[in-house]
């Protein structure tokens, strides 16, 4: 509780509020009121102070809208504030009431989050669903199709097509083998409890290169790396395999016949980071760029360049679970680059 007199100076504190803004009463009392009100904010709160006395009435401030006070050592938080006019012959005393309601925004942060997530989920749900109507039951098409041209063939006693028909059986089979497990790799990124910790960028890029090594040197890539040791919050193995597996999508698209060529960058601006993928390989159509990150769509063929085409899928999905943007751009032919971004 604050009592302010009609000169907008504080006159009287309760312990609480000596507890909540960090003074002391002694502090308090004969200061501005706007001595609690954080510096942006104090030529605004002065005219709203004259617009109450001129029109002083009980009220309750800060509801459904964020209103900030400051502490004494500058940490800003969130109130709500009461007011309520006293009128004295000297003039018009206000009794403010302050609660302090971080807690509560804290809440309400984590049930928006929590909402996000769910719409997160229930998105994927419907991909689960499109890709076990249409992808899933592709590969299982051929084999019920193909099962009658063996048993046809094997009627026939045709050596010949009963054996194509069995190669392309197996063929369907091992891709809707690979498809089930692309999807259950899919579903780990999002279901999995994540644990997160304070890991340094520099590592999380050199695990990376490390479990891409082997095709780094099949394919006689060249890797050049600007990466600063800085710490962010993150699950290592996720974080990790987020990096790799955008790496290996730029060591996979190059150019027929030209060794691969990466440039891993971390930048730091505006209170935001970035971790820049850029590769000069075959690129992509902008304008599907979005399409990149839905499960099993490919903007190349399967036959020019094998995968189950779930791999930034679970990027996107990783990324999203620590609170961070995927993007991508690309010009064809020239190369393309894949940038992670969150607050610093």
């Amino acid at each position: 509780m604050i009592l302010v007199g009609p000169d907008g100076r504080i006159q009287n504190v309760n312990a609480e509020c000596e507890r909540m803004f960090r003074y002391s009463r002694g502090e308090l009392v004969g200061a501005l009121v706007e001595t609690l009100v954080p510096g942006s904010l104090r030529a605004q709160h002065t005219a709203q102070r004259d617009s109450f006395v001129a029109r002083p009435s009980k009220r309750l401030m800060g509801v459904g809208r964020d209103l900030r006070a400051v502490r004494r050592d500058g940490q800003e938080f969130s109130v709500e504030i009461g007011l309520t006019p006293i009128p004295t012959a000297a003039g018009l005393n206000v009794l403010a009431f302050v609660v302090d309601i971080t807690g509560r925004r804290e809440a309400e942060d984590m049930m928006r989050l929590a909402l996000v997530e769910l719409e997160q989920a229930n998105r994927s749900l419907e991909q689960f669903a499109y890709v076990a109507s249409h992808d899933i039951q592709e590969p299982l098409r051929k084999i019920l199709a193909f099962g009658d041209v063996l048993r046809s063939a094997m009627a026939r006693d045709d050596r010949e097509e009963a054996d194509h028909a069995s190669a392309v059986m197996q063929a369907s089979a091992l891709r809707a083998r690979e498809l089930v497990s692309a999807l259950l790799d899919l579903a780990r990124s999002i279901n999995n409890e994540y644990k997160f910790a304070a890991v340094s960028f520099k590592t999380l890029v050199e695990d990376a290169l490390n479990d891409c090594s082997e095709i780094i040197h099949e394919s006689r890539a060249e890797v050049t790396v600007d990466v600063a040791d800085i710490m962010v919050r993150a699950d290592r193995l996720q974080a990790t395999r987020l990096v790799e597996n955008i790496l290996s999508n730029a060591l996979k698209y190059c150019r027929p016949g030209e060794p691969p060529c990466v440039k891993i960058v971390f930048s730091q601006a505006e209170g935001r980071w970035r971790l820049t993928v850029e590769d000069k390989g075959v690129g992509f159509d902008p304008m599907r760029a979005s399409e990149l990150f839905e499960p099993f769509k490919r903007l190349h063929t399967q036959d020019r360049y094998a995968g189950s085409g779930i791999g930034l899928a679970v990027c996107r999905t990783i990324a999203q679970r620590h609170g961070w943007t995927l993007t991508a751009r690309s010009t064809p032919s020239v190369g393309s680059t894949f940038e992670i971004a969150g607050q610093a």
